[in-house]
């Protein structure tokens, strides 16, 4: 089965990820050891910080100085985690910021959102308007989505895919959050996985396997398949 980490800050020297390119190269080996051989660059951008334009061609610069290291026998996909804001919205074109060649597009809120009508208004426009496909990292950071699980239904029902963490799966995560997490994988609320690794000690990629071991014993082989072939099918569009 292929491995698939679709939310990474390896992007060397840019935001908050890996400050050097041996700190991304060592978080890059951690993960091919353990079978991962795709994996999404997605460093931030704050919308409300930088504009667009800015934004890529800042992005680039750290790409093309990237490139030449970048490990041969490993897959890479460029994408970036947009926190979304009223300023992206001031664009004609979002497709610089989604996952390589794809429309889907992982777009972060902040974590005290109740979801409400204007949030979800903002989930259109990039649905309706720029024919967007979204997806939401982290679902567990937001205290309102963990207590209401039918809007996480509501997400889905209009085509945004949910994405957890891997260090919610260890034997060090909080108990009782990573026993409701497993509960919505099994229920189909959680769609892909990713390691949103910044360091060997922010959310470290090591426990990507352990992490996938714990959802195949409490949720079935089937289910860790099932989010994998989800990745591949976002990680191809991007190619």
């Amino acid at each position: 089965m292929e491995l698939y980490d679709m939310h990474s800050h390896i992007l060397p020297a840019f935001d908050d990820g890996a400050k050097t390119l041996e700190v991304s190269l060592e978080l890059i080996d951690s993960l091919r050891k353990q079978g991962v051989r795709n994996i999404c660059l997605t460093p931030h951008f704050y919308s409300n910080e930088l504009s667009y334009d800015e934004y890529l061609v800042k992005r680039e610069k750290a790409f093309l100085k990237f490139k030449p290291h970048m490990p041969q026998d490993i897959n890479f996909v460029l994408g970036c985690e947009v926190y979304v804001t009223e300023y992206m919205f001031n664009n004609n074109d979002l497709s610089g910021v989604t996952y390589g060649k794809s429309r889907y597009i992982l777009t972060e809120f902040d974590y005290e959102n109740s979801f409400s009508e204007r949030t979800m208004q903002r989930f259109y426009m990039m649905i309706q308007n720029y024919k967007l496909k979204p997806v939401l990292p982290h679902v567990e950071r937001y205290e309102h989505l963990m207590s209401h699980p039918d809007d996480i239904e509501q997400l889905k029902d209009i085509g945004v895919v949910i994405q957890t963490n891997i260090s919610n799966y260890t034997r060090n995560a909080p108990f009782f959050l990573k026993r409701k997490l497993l509960k919505y994988i099994s229920r189909g609320l959680i769609d892909i996985i990713g390691s949103d690794t910044h360091s060997k000690t922010h959310n470290s990629p090591d426990v990507f396997t352990e992490a996938l071991d714990t959802i195949a014993h409490k949720c079935g082989e089937d289910t860790v398949k099932r989010m994998m072939d989800n990745a591949a099918h976002i990680f191809h569009k991007a190619l």
